[in-house]
């Protein structure tokens, strides 16, 4: 009964934002476009929407064809970091496999370890950014997000900037599981607030299987239809009823999420008056 009560607290205390979950779900999307208009803000109908990042910088790792981009929103009064998932997430998703590796010396835990690669090829170059950041926007807040291949790898960077005593905001996107029960313990205690997006029967969350000890961090919002949500319990080892229920799962889920998808780089189309 206590284990209840400690839940149902949990589940309360959790404040769904689905404005922000929108803007860096878009952001997320954003980093697919090129770098030229990454880099001068310029996506189309993601900086038509939200024209307010500036300072904004890619950056990559080229040999592991891995990239994000760093910027403030002065919106949101924001450092928000963004790590771009795979650029062929067919193949990305094709190509998951069961391994594992120690994350760090703080977490006595293991992740996968092809995205803690990906993530480390990154992480050198984010480094140096980041610092120049916190020094000219020293109270500014922490967003962080990623679709795909990107939400684990900015799982595993918001886990470590939180380390650092920051409080950290992320939203991942269609995001598979980075770790084991260790990391879920871990990340648990850090200071993060967590929005896991999954959307219908999107495939990616499922994945690498929960029998292959992994699992997925608190806190998921299932989009069961594609518009409506649930926020979903904050359990160990997932809320049955949301998206690890989805059978029949499917690639084609895991392009769009709120209405954003890859084609958002594009510039919306210009509405015709009828006279």
């Amino acid at each position: 009964m206590k284990f209840l009560v400690v839940l149902l607290a949990l589940a309360a205390a959790f404040d769904y934002d689905e404005s922000l979950a929108s803007q860096l779900t878009a952001f997320s999307f954003g980093a697919y476009c090129e770098i030229e208009d990454i880099n001068n803000w310029n996506t189309g109908a993601i900086s038509e929407q939200y024209p307010h990042l500036t300072k904004v910088q890619v950056f990559e790792n080229v040999d592991m064809k891995t990239r994000g981009y760093i910027a403030y929103n002065s919106q949101t009064q924001a450092i928000t970091v963004v790590f771009r998932g795979s650029d062929n997430i067919k193949n990305f998703i094709a190509d998951i496999d069961t391994k594992k590796t120690n994350f760090n010396t703080a977490c006595r835990c293991q992740v996968h370890e092809g995205f803690l690669a990906a993530y480390s090829s990154l992480k050198i170059h984010l480094d140096g950014l980041l610092g120049e950041y916190r020094v000219k926007y020293p109270y500014a807040k922490f967003h962080v997000t990623g679709h795909s291949l990107g939400g684990a790898m900015a799982t595993l960077f918001a886990s470590e900037l939180a380390m650092t005593g920051v409080k950290v905001t992320l939203v991942t996107v269609g995001a598979p599981r980075v770790g084991d029960t260790d990391f879920y313990d871990w990340f648990t205690k850090l200071q993060v607030t967590h929005t896991r997006l999954t959307n219908k029967k999107d495939i990616a969350p499922h994945l690498p299987p929960f029998r292959f000890g992994f699992e997925h961090v608190n806190t998921e919002v299932w989009y069961y239809d594609g518009v409506s949500y649930v926020i979903c319990a904050e359990v160990k080892g997932e809320d049955q009823t949301c998206s690890v229920s989805a059978t029949r799962t499917n690639l084609n889920d895991h392009h769009s999420y709120l209405g954003w998808s890859q084609s958002s780089c594009n510039p919306e189309p210009v509405k015709q008056i009828s006279e």
